[in-house]
Parts: C-alpha cells; sequence; structure tokens
C-alpha cells in the first residue's frame, strides 16, 4: 500500500501556521488583558505579535501558493465536498484578512524582534480604527473557524477513521 502523507513542505507550512494562529491568538486575547495593568508587557507582546506576523505572512503566501501548486494526493483528484472546499477557502481568506489588517490597524511603528524599525504604512487615526475593527471581527472569526477544523480533523480521524490527520502528520505518525 501507497502511503498517501502530504510532502514535507506541506506539512511543514500547516503545522508552522497551526502554531503561530495558535499563539497570536492566545497573545492577542492576553494583550486586551493586560493593556492597562501591565503596559510593559502588553508593548513587549505587541512587539512580538507584530514580529511574528511579520516573519509568518511570506510563508503564509508560500502556503497559499504550494496549496495550488502540490501535486495532488489521489483523493484529491476527487471532488471533495463542497463544506470543506469552503471551509478551506474561508480559512485562508481569513488569514489574509487578519495578516492585512495587522497591520494596517498600526497607529505607529514597531520593531521587527526589537532590531529593526518597520514604519506603521497608513497614518491616519480612523483608518487605523477601521482596520482595528475589522481585526478584531477577523480574528473572533479566524478562531472560530480554526475550532471548526480542528474539530472536523478530529472527526475523521476518531469517528470516520480515515487517515486524514496521519497524512498531515507525515510518515512518522506510524500509519
Amino acid at each position: 500500500m501507497t502511503k498517501d502523507y502530504y510532502d514535507p513542505l506541506s506539512r511543514l507550512l500547516h503545522w508552522l501556521m497551526a502554531a503561530v494562529i495558535l499563539y497570536a491568538t492566545l497573545a492577542g486575547y492576553l494583550m486586551h488583558l493586560v493593556i492597562d495593568s501591565h503596559p510593559r508587557l502588553f508593548q513587549f507582546l505587541s512587539e512580538l505579535n507584530m514580529s511574528m506576523a511579520t516573519l509568518i505572512t511570506p510563508l503564509f503566501l508560500l502556503r497559499w501558493g504550494w496549496r495550488h501548486w502540490r501535486p495532488p494526493l489521489p483523493e484529491e483528484r476527487t471532488r471533495h465536498h463542497p463544506a470543506a472546499r469552503l471551509a478551506h477557502a474561508l480559512l485562508y481568506s481569513l488569514m489574509c484578512v487578519v495578516l492585512l489588517s495587522g497591520f494596517l490597524m498600526l497607529e505607529q511603528g514597531y520593531s521587527l524582534f526589537w532590531l529593526y524599525p518597520v514604519a506603521n504604512p497608513i497614518d491616519d487615526p480612523d483608518v487605523n480604527a477601521f482596520f482595528f475593527g475589522v481585526h478584531r471581527v477577523g480574528c473572533l472569526a479566524l478562531a472560530a473557524l480554526v475550532l471548526l477544523h480542528v474539530a472536523a480533523a478530529l472527526y475523521h480521524h476518531r469517528i470516520k477513521g480515515d487517515r486524514t490527520l496521519y497524512r498531515m502528520l507525515g510518515p512518522q505518525s506510524g500509519r
């Protein structure tokens, strides 16, 4: 039997994006809890969040492009369920919205890992406030969709008993 795992680049980009989204979600909500009580922690998390977003943006673009260029797995040659196609399209769209709005909401520049200054792209408080709202809604929607994605992966693994999760874990998963 041929092992039909996703290629190493697809798996690496998937898990990198998963880790960054999980970190950014937790850090983002933590920042709201400490903004008034711990301004130095807020500033640290904010700089780290923006630095991580700066690094992950080209990786997101690579992941999006690679999704369309990589050779498909055998079962991908058949039609996927329309809900799965829609959910994946929404995941990519929301990741794009969250990354873009995160940069456009900046009221001031930041320092990339405290080493290199990056200017804010838009210096209009009304526009920044608009994108802050877009960012908050986008983050909530992305978090909900990520939970749905995890639930679907667990459904495929536990209920349907198919190889979906193993394909993304790779040959080291032992199946």
